[in-house]
């Protein structure tokens, strides 16, 4: 009777410690600028991605011309390994004649699935979705 107590306590311990979430890895592949609210002059737009302990970009998408339509998929290089639920980042969009437009932070709490592959994240003035895969 004990042994069958004490491995019911070992699955229930073992568990609770597989659903840790800290050490899977997101493969940012692409983003797709959807909206953003500001009223701009004529340029190339690209989107970064940072990692908040960091002050510089880890990675930068190809650039889109402003006067072209909304949604558009935009190719991430590198392609960055992001561990999205034991850090902070964020993605800015910025502008070849604006600079810094806004940003928006990524929160997996606003998530119901655990592995999202497609996420939106969004502020008041900018909306983007994030494609990748999970390791």
């Amino acid at each position: 009777m004990k042994l069958k107590h004490i491995l019911i306590i070992l699955l229930i311990l073992n568990g609770l410690f597989s659903c840790n979430n800290d050490d899977n890895t997101f493969h940012l592949k692409t983003v797709k600028l959807l909206e953003y609210s500001k009223n701009l002059p004529e340029q190339k737009l690209y989107i970064k991605a940072f990692s908040d302990d960091l002050p510089e970009s880890i990675a930068q998408t190809e650039e889109y011309p402003s006067t072209l339509p909304l949604p558009a998929t935009l190719k991430m290089y590198p392609s960055p390994s992001m561990n999205l639920y034991g850090k902070n980042y964020h993605l800015e969009l910025w502008g070849g004649i604006s600079g810094y437009i806004g940003r928006c932070d990524i929160d997996m709490d606003d998530y119901k699935i655990v592995f999202p592959i497609d996420m939106e994240i969004e502020n008041d003035s900018l909306s983007i979705s994030m494609q990748g895969t999970w390791d």
